[in-house]
């Protein structure tokens, strides 16, 4: 094989630079790899180095405005490429040199062979084919699903393709495992995927929507849809004063718990009717003189009480029977709980409860016969695993992703903000899905949190083009520029082609036009 290039200039055992004819395709990401004589215990051996190039550009010494004019110089040019070592491969394991390569060194492009080797996979972790290598698309790159012990966090911009990615992994842990999982989705992004793109139905793994009580149907889903039916008996004084979306003072969330504890001592269903009617009691009760017992500001508390819960019942529905969570968790069943068209607040609290009730569910069942790993994906995750979104949520989500692997449940971040995620949350997210990123306070924090995303992958992130990503984390064999692979199945978060629209619309009126006459 003909070299690319020579090692030129000072090399390390972390980084080369070499040169390269002017009309050599090399492009940034791409893989080359050089050979050399490492040392390690003493030994010497002949082994060949992969290395990945993460920057280049054009030169030519004579090339001033004038002798371009006068003289043809383009045959004084060439590239200079800088690789960033990657490693060898030894006993299927990627391993640093401890030598830098020798000068003059050639250095060849690595064939798709030798690079499938470094992004093999390993079957007892799970590797799923989500993405490809963003210059190889032939190069699969896998992700183990062992991995997502350590969570993922799927991070960028609006329109750069993260919902679009989630979906592809999502899909792919259905079709390969008997897993369930469970998507807290905000826009209505996964509602079709009981389909293929072209709109036919797949049958691969089950897909069932849950809507809350009161929340709008989305057009055209042809999956199984039920609705949410949470019921005040399961939850805790804190999910119900989440819902009701203000904040409560500690003297209403003493009288809301009372409520509850009182209720859920009779051991008979409730919902919230039954609390409402609770503090109607409470308020209506007289002593011997038929004067009202509660009163001045210990009244005002019930009353304000009250309304907010009168109002929260024009917005949802509790009622006296809710579902087990166990439903949502069947084998091979993706439940796409569908938040769409509620209020900002309701659809944080919403969220929170099941991912309390989810994390409950796992640490109570741990020890069952039939335990199921479940993962969780949270779409608007800066919104309510933020401190703006309110304590009970941030408690919640910390304790789940702090504690939840070693229960079964892996959780998958996903949010355009991650500078809005709490840093205790995100400091335990160890994976990393990033796709592009402008924003410098974004940039800082996923660089910041993560031991593994460099400065030099941070600058990357801005150039990014839709579907490419930055894969970084234990879940991957290395850091990694990625491209999404193709759906199997319907994505609905696509932006409406406004031409298309046009064309449709026009077409319309041209024909009522000539209804007319």
């Amino acid at each position: 094989m003909e070299p690319l290039g020579r090692v030129i200039e000072e090399s390390t055992p972390f980084r080369f630079v070499f040169k390269t004819s002017i009309d050599n395709p090399i492009a940034l990401h791409d893989y080359v790899y050089v050979e050399i004589n490492n040392v390690e215990d003493g030994r010497v051996s002949r082994e060949r180095v992969l290395a990945e190039v993460i920057d280049l550009g054009s030169k030519n010494p004579l090339a001033t405005e004038k002798l371009v004019a006068e003289q043809q110089v383009a045959t004084y040019s060439y590239k200079l490429v800088t690789a960033e070592v990657v490693g060898y491969l030894k006993d299927g394991r990627i391993v640093r040199p401890k030598v830098a390569p020798d000068p003059n060194s050639p250095v060849y492009k690595a064939d798709d062979e030798f690079l499938q080797a470094f992004f093999s996979g390993v079957d007892n972790r799970i590797p799923l084919k989500v993405a490809a290598l963003l210059n190889r698309p032939r190069i699969s790159v896998p992700i183990h699903l062992q991995d997502l012990q350590f969570h993922l966090g799927i991070f960028a911009a609006t329109r750069a393709g993260k919902s679009y990615f989630a979906g592809k992994l999502i899909e792919e842990i259905l079709i390969n495992t008997p897993f369930p999982v469970v998507v807290i989705d905000i826009h209505a992004d996964y509602v079709m995927m009981d389909r293929k793109p072209d709109g036919t139905k797949h049958g691969d793994f089950n897909v069932v929507v849950y809507y809350p009580p009161k929340a709008p149907r989305i057009s055209g889903v042809t999956a199984e849809q039920r609705e949410l039916q949470l019921s005040p008996e399961k939850l805790t004084h804190e999910a119900l004063a989440t819902l009701l979306g203000v904040t409560l003072g500690e003297r209403q969330r003493i009288i809301l718990r009372r409520i509850l504890k009182k209720l859920k001592s009779e051991r008979k269903a409730f919902g919230l009717n039954d609390v409402i009617a609770q503090i109607t009691e409470e308020l209506n009760k007289t002593d011997e003189n038929g004067k009202y017992l509660l009163k001045g500001n210990e009244r005002a508390r019930y009353e304000s009480l009250l309304d907010r819960l009168e109002d929260l019942g024009e917005d949802v529905s509790l009622p006296p029977t809710g579902m087990d969570v166990s439903e949502l968790l069947q084998p091979k069943t993706l439940s796409v709980i569908c938040l769409n068209g509620l209020r900002s607040k309701v659809q944080d609290a919403y969220a929170s409860i099941i991912v309390e009730m989810l994390f409950k569910h796992q640490v109570s069942s741990k020890d069952e016969k039939n335990f199921m790993p479940v993962f969780l994906f949270i779409e608007e995750a800066h919104r309510i695993a933020s401190g703006e979104g309110g304590g009970y949520a941030v408690r919640t989500i910390s304790t789940a992703i702090r504690e939840g692997s070693k229960f079964g449940l892996f959780i998958v971040l996903i949010s355009q903000r991650p500078r809005n995620i709490d840093p205790d949350i995100l400091s335990n997210v160890g994976n990393y899905a990033v796709m592009r990123i402008t924003n410098q306070q974004d940039q800082s924090v996923i660089e910041n949190a993560s031991e593994s995303f460099s400065h030099r992958l941070i600058e990357d992130l801005p150039g990014l083009n839709q579907g490419e990503a930055v894969l970084v984390g234990p879940f991957v064999p290395l850091p990694v520029h990625v491209k999404t692979l193709e759906r199997k199945t319907m994505h609905h978060g696509v932006t409406p082609e406004l031409n298309v629209l046009m064309k449709r619309i026009n077409e319309a009126l041209e024909k009522r036009e000539k209804s007319r006459w």
